[in-house]
């Protein structure tokens, strides 16, 4: 029986991983090229995560609601430089948005108005987290005839927050990853795949 030299198998091992890291990278841009087809043929909603917010000694509570902004987490400054970027692939990739639907929360609103340059307030899209049951429910029925309904050529947007995409998908979002969903015409939706902001260009 012959036996490789423990040199060659090791070596061998890493031709292997890095093929299948290259076969991956590849995978997963073809995906993406099929999902940024599908948004640029219209007619679908995207569910999409806010930016990164401040974190660290200081920073305010997610949870907490402030209109004026003063008490509330805003995004930091590489959420506001990864806002920017989402918006030019969206731009790149000539996407037609026909609207823009933000939870009124700071950073979702300022991830709305920095990213696509506008910003339209709906109560249905603010954080359930921490709300009554009954109430949390109302807003996620809400969310999904928003969904379910949209028509028209154009791309809907609806900028989040994380627990609010649980609450009608199994996907989990990081920050500014873009659910991509196509309205079925009867008032439910299919979900076509996920856009993650750090595999997308």
């Amino acid at each position: 029986m012959k036996v490789s030299s423990p040199g060659r198998q090791v070596g061998l091992a890493l031709v292997c991983s890095l093929w299948l890291s290259l076969y991956a990278v590849d995978l997963v841009a073809d995906s993406n090229d099929a999902l940024w087809d599908a948004l640029r043929s219209g007619g679908k909603a995207v569910l999409l995560r806010h930016a990164p917010i401040e974190h660290g000694d200081g920073s305010a509570d997610p949870r907490v609601r402030d209109p004026s902004c003063r008490a509330e987490a805003e995004l930091s400054a590489q959420g506001r430089e990864d806002a920017a970027e989402l918006g030019r692939r969206f731009r790149e990739h000539r996407v037609p948005v026909s609207g823009v639907m933000n939870s009124p929360y700071c950073r979702t609103t300022d991830t709305a108005k920095v990213a696509f340059g506008q910003a339209s307030p709906a109560a249905f899209l603010s954080l359930i987290e921490g709300l009554p049951q009954d109430l949390a429910a109302k807003q996620t029925e809400s969310l999904h005839r928003a969904i379910g309904n949209h028509e028209g050529d154009g791309t809907l947007v609806l900028v989040t927050h994380g627990p609010n995409v649980s609450a009608v998908s199994f996907e989990l979002l990081g920050h500014l990853d873009a659910l991509v969903l196509a309205p079925d015409g009867a008032g439910g939706f299919d979900e076509v795949g996920v856009i993650r902001f750090s595999d997308s260009d």
